[in-house]
């Protein structure tokens, strides 16, 4: 494909100002690895646990199957990851910012962390005597002893910078010694409010050229795709391989088919052609151990690819005496290439899609289970071609669509320039969570989400291996909540049918090794299950705790109820109609949509379904209330999400989501004009209070618990219960304002500037006092949970202490940042700078700080070199 191009064309396309920016050089200055060492008490105390994991763990291994949390093999973080690629629910695959493809999820929630150096970009320059002077893989990380060995890895990676804002991603390449300047820009439409494009296995690769010499130059890009690795022992599947070449109207390409985990699996690589152009032009069938040199030596050659007619012998037919073709090689490889034909000061472009189609997905109930996208594109598995034609058509409007959601969050002086990165790039986990979406619109009836918007799940992290494990969905959820509202709605949904089951199946609890149901009726799951097993039949997979007693999960779902009705009718009513008065009257705080209206699931359908769940779980909680005060107590063991960190009697954590929980329930009856439940609920909300405020307030602070040897605990987290109320809108005073100031700076004072000077956010738990220190009585007490300090920023924006906020959470987003930890974001962090579990789900919750600083917004704040102005700037 030659584009011929003019001097008066617009200028190449540059990157954002905003997002991760890298040099393809880089190196991370911090180092981190997953290295988690206990110390000698909580040795002692986890050598029951630890006993029962073993034998839990050789037991899954005897099975050839895989535990949901495996503590044996941990995964330390890769520090090379860019922009993920695929849409929402399809599979994703990574990319590292060095040019790399790797970690490969195409099978729901089960990860290889393998790179493939055959899938390449390929540029080859030529100048006015059309010989070739520059040839080079567009990456720059070392070569792989595995690569094709003619493959020449040349760009200095210096002269080239990677830029990161989710879903899109920037690589400029600066090539002047040889004339070009030259830009890729990646896309996956992962698009707010956009249900249809956003569940497509599919990425744009748009390649922008500029001759910035006196002389002419062709420039060619080449695509290259093989086989992907497809089993967890890491061999070469023998399953079906077809190739297939097409073309349609605005686009050709080629096909790859193999099987991945025993489900087929199309690839498709496609560009967009002249009117005159056909497929023969510019594609390349090659063998990626035999004839990888032919690929290398055509485009030094010719420019461009051709298709390899050496591959084929002549041989003799033995029963007519005549010759016949017979291949040598079995091709397992793919590639095209497009040539932008450039005069001097003239720019051009070449347009790459990439797809993976594999529409089945088939657990081990042989239920067939289509994924979201079939809904528009089919099931059959050839939808591959009709994809990248959309794709290659749509993709300017789906950077038109991100650009009209992003620029407003971009431009917007009260966020910081860390912060606006942070916010999209933290979003490839809705993606690259191990997330499925399922297509079910003929299993539920059109008064039900699910028949329009599907089922949907994604993974706790990807090292623990469980759907929308519940506990910490709680934080993650802002970012559904706000963007794609109506999958938050769905996940509810979920959650709400299994509240009234009952198991009587049991099974042995690894903390404690007593034997405990599956599901307790009018109890919230854990999660909705293992990828390797049945997701959302067989839920409930984590097996550490009894988790029917867990504090946290049931009043964790009422809350989230109140925060998406609330978002839903502002989403549904632009502020200054009626039905946002309503919500004036009914969260006592005025509404202001600041976006058009959106699609979205009826708000007041909404409450009126899911309430009864939540007085029933609320009702369910007063057994954990043993005397009567109003308060419920803990266990006095791990019952609840910090599932290594006892609380005994009443806590901070629990007992202010209970008080909370219990005036979300209130408001409810109220609005749903329940008069008795809602006196029920004010009578029992007072006695709450009083409770909470009485038993745990010690003048500046809630207490980690009743416990007296925990006085001087300070919990980072010990107002979750008053974050998600703000988020709800509410002003009335739940927890008095004036203590919830002194806790958040006694908070920031101790948890954070006094761990590390605030440079790596707040740790959870810190002794108080003249010689205070880090509270190491349980592994995690000792752990910066980073989901968690951006929920406490959060409630920080509420209050209006937003530079303290922004030293809190920036300063974890920076120490992040130097360890080379995006698009991996682990659940905790150490002192050491060792991390636990990485790509993790809660780190979402840095979408809560979006909808604070909406709801409360700030003076502009100081930047220097991108970061936040910070006290004691100098030590970051």
């Amino acid at each position: 494909m030659e584009i011929e191009t003019a001097g008066d064309h617009e200028d190449i396309d540059e990157p954002s100002r905003y997002g991760l920016k890298l040099l393809l050089n880089h190196e991370f200055p911090l180092k981190s690895k997953q290295l988690i060492i206990p110390r000698p008490k909580q040795i002692f105390e986890m050598m029951p646990l630890s006993a029962r994991y073993l034998k839990y763990y050789l037991a899954k291994r005897m099975q050839k199957r895989k535990p949901i949390m495996d503590y044996v093999n941990m995964i330390s973080a890769q520090r090379m990851y860019g922009c993920p690629i695929g849409g929402i629910g399809g599979g994703t695959i990574g990319r590292g910012f060095k040019g790399e493809f790797c970690r490969f999820q195409l099978y729901p929630g089960l990860y290889e962390y393998v790179t493939v150096p055959e899938c390449q970009f390929i540029i080859n320059i030529r100048d006015a005597k059309k010989d070739t002077i520059f040839q080079s893989v567009l990456s720059t990380y070392n070569k792989p002893k595995k690569a094709p060995q003619t493959w020449e890895w040349n760009l200095n990676g210096s002269d080239c910078e990677y830029t990161a804002l989710y879903p899109r991603a920037w690589t400029t390449y600066d090539l002047t010694k040889y004339g070009i300047k030259l830009v890729c820009r990646q896309i996956t439409p992962v698009i707010p409010h956009n249900y249809k494009d956003s569940s497509l296995p599919c990425a744009v690769f748009v390649f922008s050229a500029k001759n910035v010499c006196n002389e002419h130059r062709d420039v060619s890009i080449s695509f290259t795709w093989t086989e992907v690795l497809g089993e967890p022992n890491k061999k070469k599947n023998i399953g079906k391989l077809d190739l297939e070449r097409y073309a349609e109207e605005h686009t050709c390409g080629v096909t790859l088919e193999q099987k991945i985990a025993d489900q087929p699996c199309t690839f498709t690589i496609a560009k967009k052609k002249q009117e005159s152009e056909t497929i023969h032009d510019a594609y390349c069938l090659w063998n990626s151990a035999k004839t990888s040199r032919y690929v290398w030596e055509c485009l030094k050659k010719h420019g461009k690819l051709e298709p390899d007619h050496n591959q084929s012998a002549k041989v003799m037919d033995n029963k007519n005496g005549k010759e016949k073709a017979k291949k040598i090689y079995k091709n397992d490889s793919i590639a095209l290439s497009s040539t932008i034909s450039l005069d001097p000061g003239g720019c051009g472009s070449a347009e790459f899609c990439l797809v993976w189609d594999m529409p089945i997905i088939k657990y081990k109930d042989s239920k067939i289970h289509k994924r979201y996208y079939t809904k528009y594109f089919g099931s059959d598995g050839i939808a591959g071609p009709s994809i990248a034609a959309y794709a290659l058509k749509n993709y300017e409007n789906w950077e038109k669509q991100l650009s009209e959601w992003q620029d407003p969050i971009l431009n917007n002086s009260n966020i910081p320039d860390w912060l606006k990165s942070a916010l999209m790039n933290e979003l490839y986990f809705i993606a690259d969570g191990g997330t499925i979406w399922f297509d079910v619109s003929d299993e539920y009836p059109e008064t039900d989400p699910r028949h329009e918007f599907g089922v949907f799940g994604y993974l706790e992290g990807h090292e623990y291996r469980m759907y929308n494990t519940y506990d910490v969905h709680f934080y993650a959820s802002f970012a559904l909540a706000q963007l794609w509202p109506n999958l938050q709605v769905v996940l509810q949904y979920m959650y709400r049918d299994s509240i009234a089951l009952e198991s009587p199946k049991l099974r042995q609890s690894l903390y404690d090794g007593k034997s405990c149901k599956f599901k307790v009726k009018d109890t919230v799951p854990h999660d909705l299950g293992d990828p390797d097993g049945l997701p959302f039949t067989q839920i409930n997979a984590y097996n550490i705790h009894d988790v029917s007693e867990w504090r946290d999960l049931n009043l964790k779902f009422i809350l989230q109820v109140m925060r998406d009705y609330r978002l839903l009718r502002a989403y549904s009513a632009p502020f200054g109609n009626e039905r946002s008065s309503e919500v004036v009257e009914e969260c006592g705080e005025k509404v202001e949509t600041r976006e058009p209206a959106v699609a979205v699931w009826d708000s007041r359908q909404y409450l009126a379904d899911l309430y009864p769940a939540c007085a029933a779980l609320l009702r369910r909680g007063l057994e954990w209330d043993k005397d009567g005060d109003g308060l419920i107590e803990n266990g006095g063991f791990p019952d609840q999400t910090y599932d290594a960190w006892v609380m005994t009697g009443p806590s901070a954590y629990c007992g202010g989501l209970w008080v909370a929980a219990i005036s979300v329930v209130h408001q409810m009856a109220r609005i749903l004009k329940l008069e008795d439940d809602e006196r029920e609920f004010a009578k029992l909300l007072e006695q709450a209070r009083s409770s909470l405020e009485n038993k745990l307030w010690n003048g500046s602070f809630y207490r980690f618990d009743t416990k007296p040897s925990n006085r001087d605990v300070v919990m980072a987290d010990q107002l979750a219960g008053h974050w998600f109320l703000r988020a709800s809108g509410w002003t009335d005073q739940v927890f008095p304002e004036e203590n919830v100031k002194k806790a958040l700076n006694t908070i920031y004072e101790n948890n954070v500037m006094r761990f590390l000077n605030g440079r790596m956010g707040a740790v959870n738990g810190f002794v108080r006092g003249a010689r205070g220190h880090v509270d190491t009585t349980a592994l995690q007490s000792e752990e910066v949970w980073t989901g968690v300090t951006y929920g406490l920023a959060a409630v920080m924006i509420y209050e209006g202490m937003h530079e303290q906020a922004f030293v809190t959470a920036g300063g974890l987003h920076n120490t992040l940042m130097k360890m080379g930890l995006a698009f991996e974001t682990p659940e905790a962090l150490y002192e050491n700078g060792n991390h636990r579990s990485v790509a993790y789900m809660r780190p979402l919750a840095i979408w809560s700080m979006y909808q604070a600083i909406l709801a409360r917004p700030c003076p502009p704040a100081p930047v220097n070199n991108g970061q936040p102005h910070l006290a004691n700037e100098s030590n970051l």
